[in-house]
């Protein structure tokens, strides 16, 4: 079965969730203008948003919002602390929880990043992830950089769905 086939069998909308992870946007210092735009974005497509929520960079925060969103969506997008500074911990937070690792989803984010703003792409570490049959997407916090993976996830989230659920 070819690519286009799987697509045409995939699932038409999902539930999904966003968890912003940042500081200040949890101490409401900050806007979270990449969430808002990853849930009208995805809304757009009619999918269902079921979950949404801002935490702290901080492990157990991440955690606890992930596993509450898993009861509750199929797709799974963070925004934030996928840096190198000492604060980004989402992907060491979460990757432990991958059944199966997307790493074909930081590469072709990485490309698409370094075709817009140069080498400064290797500092992403922008993943994704099958966990329990629901998909996780990893994505930085920058709206740019959420543009940037929407494009690619609106693509293929559907997809992906469909295989995690085999």
């Amino acid at each position: 079965m070819g690519v286009e086939e799987h697509k045409s069998r995939a699932p038409k909308s999902f539930k999904f969730g966003v968890i912003t992870v940042s500081d200040k946007g949890a101490q409401g210092k900050r806007e979270d203008l990449s969430g808002y735009y990853i849930i009208e974005e995805l809304k757009k497509e009619g999918n269902e948003n079921a979950y949404y929520k801002i935490v702290p960079d901080e492990k157990l925060a991440i955690l606890k919002a992930v596993l509450e969103a898993l009861e509750k969506c199929d797709v799974i997008i963070t925004t934030g602390g996928t840096g190198i500074t000492s604060r980004d911990v989402t992907i060491e937070s979460l990757k432990p929880l991958f059944d199966k690792e997307l790493v074909g989803f930081g590469e072709i984010f990485r490309l698409r990043s370094f075709e817009e703003i140069g080498s400064a792409a290797v500092l992403s570490r922008a993943t994704a992830g099958i966990i329990r049959s629901r998909v996780l997407f990893c994505i930085p916090g920058s709206l740019n950089a959420v543009k940037t993976a929407l494009e690619i996830i609106k693509k293929e989230a559907y997809h992906i769905l469909k295989h995690a659920r085999e």
